[in-house]
């Protein structure tokens, strides 16, 4: 693939000149770096609900954390093309956008940096976990994000190498007088080239980074350069996605009681008497369903509606909190229950979580997961399901 190529256009010799008055113009404001950054953790049940934030000034960051990273220069490697590859000599029967054999087409050097981890900035909000999702951002006029695990924060693979927000450069000095900073950038314990084989290695796909034209928004070969975000004053943090029926949270769900066979459809039980605001904590008040039908097992069906796309999400955990019970008779009925999660043409399936072939699950934007108590009347004895609390989290993610 080559770069684009630009048309030059010259100017008409044609000058036409109407003096009417004169206008002073005033030149564009110096660009200057960020001197601090906001970290803002939200809530896991509400985006929109701040659950910690900490602003911290460029100078903190100097003298607050245990260690300041200072490892030699930086290097990061840009999109590489077909005349770049060829330019250096090689052959272009071998040309690879990834450059897998790390040659170091267009790999340049940043020069060196100071900084701090983001591991230690998210700390003063409370940390990050593995299910967590993190956007690390330039907000101004234009929004530029580049999103990362908690994971990929935490524990970090030797390819990625630590996140570090830099405010001090070897040319410039410290910021605002370097005019980028804060940048982020990434820092291997052994080497500090970033290049684009190291990001297909130590990423996902989602977080991957591609060239982007910016004259018409088509991307192009991959470019490790790209996660590496200039003039950083946002840090926002994102939990994985809690579903309960706890007030103030910004999901949507429902719930649902009564008796099933043994092979219930997706929309059974149906009844709508639910007393939601009983399993909507962990607080030992319950809402009790209760068959005496004989063939019928007392149950309870909890619908999620996700304003995730099946496509993002990684993984489906459900809690249940309660218990079954059975009067039994003989010989004795099993007292449990089982929880099941509905499978697109398929039916109810036992549950513990679901990491793979999400779409089977997520039904026309739908989770739909059915409690169960294990036996069932014998028309006398009573099948009964009292539940206590329930949640669905999923764990999700955004694209770079």
């Amino acid at each position: 693939m080559k770069k684009d190529e630009f048309q030059k256009y010259g100017l008409s010799a044609l000058i036409c000149l109407c003096v009417i008055g004169a206008v002073l113009v005033a030149p564009p404001a110096a660009a200057a770096g960020t001197t601090s950054v906001t970290v803002t953790k939200y809530c896991d049940n509400n985006y929109s609900a701040v659950a910690n934030s900490a602003t911290i000034s460029w100078s903190n960051m100097t003298t607050d954390y245990d260690n300041v990273v200072s490892n030699g220069d930086i290097y990061m490697q840009g999109p590489v093309f077909e005349d770049e590859w060829v330019a250096a000599g090689f052959d272009i029967n071998n040309y690879s956008i990834w450059d897998e054999n790390e040659k170091g087409v267009n790999l340049v050097s940043y020069g060196g940096h100071n900084g701090t981890s983001i591991s230690d900035l998210v700390g003063e909000v409370g940390g990050m976990n593995a299910g967590d999702e993190i956007a690390i951002r330039s907000v101004g006029s234009k929004t530029y994000s580049s999103w990362f695990s908690g994971s990929q924060v935490n524990n970090p693979d030797s390819d990625l190498g630590d996140l570090v927000l830099t405010w001090w450069d070897s040319v410039d000095g410290n910021v605002p007088t370097w005019d980028i900073g804060m940048r982020l950038y990434f820092y291997n314990s052994s080497v500090n080239n970033f290049t684009n084989w190291d990001m297909h290695e130590s990423l996902p796909s989602w977080y991957w980074k591609n060239y982007t034209d910016r004259n018409t928004g088509d991307q192009y070969p991959p470019s490790a350069k790209g996660l590496s975000v200039k003039m950083v004053n946002t840090i926002d943090i994102y939990p994985a996605h809690r579903y309960d029926f706890a007030t103030g949270g910004d999901t949507v769900e429902y719930a649902y009681e009564g008796e099933v066979n043994g092979t219930p459809t997706v929309n059974e039980p149906s009844l709508t008497t639910v007393d939601t605001s009983k399993i909507a904590t962990v607080d030992n008040v319950f809402e009790t369903t209760s068959s005496t039908n004989d063939g019928k097992f007392a149950a309870q069906r909890f619908v999620f509606d996700l304003s995730e796309d099946a496509a993002n999400i990684e993984k489906l955990a459900f809690t249940w909190t309660g218990t079954g019970s059975h009067e039994s008779g003989d010989p004795p009925a099993d007292q449990g229950a089982t929880t099941y999660i509905w499978k697109n043409n398929v039916g109810y399936m036992p549950l513990s979580s679901v990491t793979t072939g999400i779409s089977d699950y997520v039904v026309n934007g739908d989770v739909t997961v059915l409690v169960k108590q294990n036996a069932a009347s014998s028309g006398g004895d009573a099948s009964s399901l009292s539940t206590d609390y329930v949640k669905l989290v999923v764990t999700h993610h955004h694209s770079n």
